[in-house]
């Protein structure tokens, strides 16, 4: 942190998240965030004297954060239960166990059937977001060709995308090195991008997964030709519970993409997103390369 500082003549901090320092006094836990402020010689001369270490007290934030986390994990699992019985008589009305139904009823029916199964997906995202933020979850890391995971990604789609008219790409070359990866959740990652790509891409138009390699990572890109983002909202894509305001209720409730950021922090990557309004828009994400392959590339530069 102080060679940073010093390095790159800034005040530096650590992650929001994971950079605290936590300390137990008279029987209780105390959370303290350390910053490094460079002392320069002179005025912006480049040269320091040596650098200062403040510690800021984020007790009290922490504490919320935890708090946050207990109360959304009871109340999601309090109401599964309910749910669940609540699922289930709809189901079993639906198919007529208990009795024929005249139209009127099926048609209520089925838009109950489509409200209950959103509700479950907002408490399964909210549970998942949960346990990410906590860092309770373990990733299955293994090796992996991006190309493969880009035609893992898209292949659920298929069918979705013929149904639009839409065609879905893997722009992905084969020939990329592999990268780290948790097969499940950078399945969960391409399925909410590209999602949300076909919701808002016309019929007759393009999504397109690409990746290119950079500094021992990958960078994944998934790139629709939709109506784009207003650059006003960019900043705040990845927050959760943000809507783009104009979006129906269908598109969800602003969880699916801090969970993506989420997962890919947690495999050490980074997010991002490129917008046009009226051109379309591009999420990326990063992956790590496999060490295998960086140790290589380092052996022949």
């Amino acid at each position: 942190l102080i060679g940073r500082a010093l390095a790159e003549d800034r005040i530096v901090d650590l992650d929001s998240k994971n950079g605290y320092i936590q300390r137990f006094a008279e029987g209780r836990e105390y959370f303290f965030r350390p910053i490094a402020v460079p002392i320069p010689i002179k005025p912006k001369s480049g040269e320091h004297t040596g650098s200062a270490i403040i510690l800021s007290d984020v007790t009290q934030l922490h504490e919320q954060a935890e708090l946050k986390r207990d109360v959304v994990s009871t109340v999601s699992h309090q109401l599964r239960t309910p749910l669940t019985s609540l699922r289930m008589s709809i189901h079993l009305l639906l198919d007529e166990s208990l009795g024929g139904l005249n139209d009127k009823q099926a048609e209520l029916l089925v838009g109950a059937r489509e409200d209950s199964e959103r509700l479950v997906s907002i408490l399964t995202d909210l549970l998942d977001l949960n346990k990410m933020e906590s860092g309770k979850t373990n990733l299955d890391i293994g090796s992996y060709s991006p190309h493969t995971l880009a035609r893992e990604g898209i292949e659920p789609f298929h069918v979705e995308a013929k149904d639009k008219g839409i065609t879905v790409i893997n722009g992905v070359p084969e020939d990329l090195p592999d990268v780290q990866a948790d097969l499940f959740r950078i399945r969960h990652v391409f399925a909410n991008l590209i999602s949300n790509s076909l919701r808002f891409t016309k019929p007759g138009r393009i999504i397109i997964v690409r990746a290119e390699r950079e500094d021992g990572s990958i960078r994944f890109s998934v790139e629709d030709t939709g109506e784009g983002i207003p650059s006003e909202h960019i900043p705040r894509l990845f927050d959760q519970f943000y809507r783009v305001p104009g979006q129906d209720e269908k598109s969800g409730v602003g969880l699916g993409l801090a969970i993506v950021k989420e997962i890919v922090e947690a495999h050490g990557g980074s997010v991002g997103v490129k917008s046009e309004k009226g051109r379309g828009t591009s999420f990326e994400f990063t992956l790590p390369l496999e060490r295998h392959s960086t140790e290589v590339r380092n052996h022949h530069a």
